[in-house]
């Protein structure tokens, strides 16, 4: 049935309906199908008015209760949703739909006990129904827990869910490793199993939804991850041949157009990471009459004062359907020149995007800076400072050094008022080493050096923030209670801090310190505007060496180490040494002009997007 003809049918339902129910108002059977019409017709304001209704009409039926949770769910209202599903468990609390519901939303709230307690609460109201094992292993998964998660994801497979979830399940990987030979295991256990899994590829037919795209964390291990997503992309493939889509304007001849068409994707055009990444690229980009830039999300973003500036600068912004083919479509009907995705391997809808041809010249940069394995995708623009010499074969992707520094970042303002270190419940008369990263950057062989400080400085403190899950934390504790045995009692884990007061943090502490062997970018520049140094550990790859690369053009490489020894000593020195730490950042505050707003890398970014021809 062709979508119109099936519109035409729901209204004439909706329209039988809504006379049935204007004839008996109380009959909540006639008011719920209303509702569930009206649902199916994108009209969620009629579909909460009925489903309201029949839930007055008939106050122990638990089924109106439950649609109102889930369509406030989809709109957003989630603490409304939260009180609907409860409502209705408590006239029935075996209904499965409604403990579902209510662990999605508790799972978005990262209470992953209480979550997992409703998941399986549904589960055992409809054992034969797989999405419940699903949800609790995705949550177990995303907290660190694999080998729970891998549980239900056997129990997911058991029960129906497709075939193409045993990418998941043999490819999880540790959030917080207990120990580098966690890490080994792990990625002996992954290289196995894609060769397992290549020698049966499951057939995909949604691979977002089944396959889960790329695995984060491999980048994290410290390793050349190139043969590892060379593989991964070829599996998918295989699983899906649907992914290699070639948009129509692709097959024609190439010819130079007067005005370019540069589309840029991304789930991430709002005050995150990547929108400040892309800031000053799209306005050096917008100021030209030859270009025109159009932004794609892949799902609805916050509106925030930057995602505000980004849209500015935009020719055309648009939203992308779910699925794989609708949005390839969208895509495909602006005839783009370039197509240009600043994160692949952070958003699992933008990996999957990268397989299909939607432009003559695909390219990627370093949001998530490490090659994607993906054919499709030509270039990787990247910062020829803080790539070593032998980078072009770390890349499936043709590699683009260009110079300056990546993407000419804008210099930070500091919050308009301080804070002291008391309001943050941190002791005044310490030393404070701020790792101000993502847990999952604390890779175990950065413990000895942080137990080398400790112990160097006895007033010292190490700072860090807790993860986007409890469970994060927890598992560094117990990994610190170990491998900081006598000196853990001096790590303080804060909570998560909004913008201005992580900036208010980093303007405290005494010492930055980078992670190693996967480093930061945006902390570094943030805490050197702030006034605190950052020592850092170059790595053999361009995830660990973006700090150096800092520190090259500020021409102050005190702060560098060339060894984990090293690291320990410049920290210690920074955090003990006031002369010192002085002198340093008197030559740093110096030379802070050449590292933000640099135009070298702006100029060279734009010329090549605005001259690159599709690679023959």
């Amino acid at each position: 049935m062709s979508s119109v003809s099936q519109g035409e049918n729901l209204e004439s339902e909706r329209q039988r309906l809504s006379a049935a129910c204007a004839e008996a108002p109380d009959d909540s059977r006639r008011r719920l199908e209303l509702g569930r019409v009206c649902h199916r017709m994108a009209r969620a304001g009629e579909a909460l008015s009925h489903f309201a209704d029949a839930a007055t009409a008939d106050p122990d039926w638990e089924v109106p209760r439950y649609y109102l949770g889930l369509i406030l769910s989809e709109i957003g209202r989630h603490d409304e949703a939260t009180v609907a599903y409860r409502a209705a468990l408590a006239v029935n609390p075996e209904h499965a739909g409604s403990q579902f519901g209510l662990g999605r939303l508790l799972a978005r709230r990262r209470n992953t006990e209480a979550a997992i307690a409703h998941f399986d609460a549904a589960a055992a109201a409809r054992p034969d129904w797989h999405r419940p094992h699903l949800e609790k292993a995705n949550l177990l998964a995303a907290a660190g827990d694999v080998a729970g998660a891998r549980t239900a994801y056997d129990l997911a497979l058991r029960t129906g869910a497709p075939d193409g979830l045993r990418l998941r399940r043999d490819l999880l990987l540790p959030v917080i490793a207990e120990s580098a030979e966690d890490y080994a295991d792990a990625r002996r256990g992954y290289e196995a199993a894609l060769d397992a899994l290549a020698a049966a590829p499951p057939l995909l037919d949604h691979p977002a939804r089944e396959g889960g795209g790329a695995r984060f964390y491999l980048a994290y291990h410290g390793a050349d991850d190139r043969h590892l997503q060379e593989q991964l992309a070829a599996l998918y493939r295989a699983g899906c041949p649907a992914l290699a889509w070639t948009a129509p304007h692709c097959l024609e001849p190439w010819r130079r157009p007067t005005v370019r068409r540069i589309g840029f994707v991304s789930r991430f055009f709002y005050d995150h990471s990547i929108g400040r990444l892309m800031q000053r690229l799209l306005a050096h980009l917008a100021r030209r009459d030859d270009c025109e830039i159009l932004l794609f999300d892949t799902a609805p973003v916050p509106d925030d004062p930057l995602r505000s500036e980004l849209v500015s600068y935009a020719d055309h912004v648009e939203c992308l359907e779910a699925g794989l083919q609708p949005p390839r479509e969208q895509i495909a009907r602006h005839r783009l020149d370039v197509l240009f995705y600043p994160d692949i391997g952070m958003d699992y809808v933008t990996y999957f995007l990268a397989f299909a041809r939607l432009a003559p010249v695909q390219c990627v940069t370093w949001g998530h800076p490490v090659t994607t394995g993906i054919s499709a995708v030509d270039y990787f623009l990247s910062c020829d400072s803080a790539e070593p010499s032998d980078a072009a074969a770390h890349y499936s992707e043709r590699l683009v050094r260009l110079g300056g520094l990546p993407f000419s970042y804008a210099r930070p303002e500091a919050p308009a008022s301080t804070k002291a270190r008391a309001d943050f419940g941190l002791p005044e008369d310490a030393t404070l080493y701020f790792l101000a990263q993502n847990l999952f950057k604390v890779h175990p062989d950065m413990d000895a050096a942080l137990r080398r400080i400790l112990e160097r400085d006895p007033a010292g403190r190490l700072v860090l923030l807790e993860g986007h899950y409890p469970e994060w934390g927890q598992r560094l504790r117990a990994r610190f209670a170990r491998s900081l045995a006598g000196v853990d009692d001096r790590v303080i884990f804060l909570p998560r801090q909004d913008h201005d007061d992580y900036m208010r943090l980093l303007a405290l502490a005494d010492v930055c310190l980078d992670s190693f062997p996967f480093g930061g970018g945006n902390t570094t520049y943030q805490a050197l505007a702030m006034g605190t140094p950052v020592v850092t550990l170059p790595g053999d790859f361009l995830r660990g060496r973006l700090s150096l690369a800092i520190y090259c053009h500020l021409r102050v490489l005190e702060c560098a180490a060339a060894t984990a020894e090293e690291y320990a000593a410049i920290a210690v020195r920074l955090g003990t040494d006031e002369v010192w730490r002085d002198r340093v950042m008197t030559q740093i505050d110096a030379n802070l002009h050449r590292i933000f707003d640099d135009p070298v890398f702006l100029e060279d970014a734009e010329r090549f997007l605005m001259s690159v021809a599709p690679a023959s």
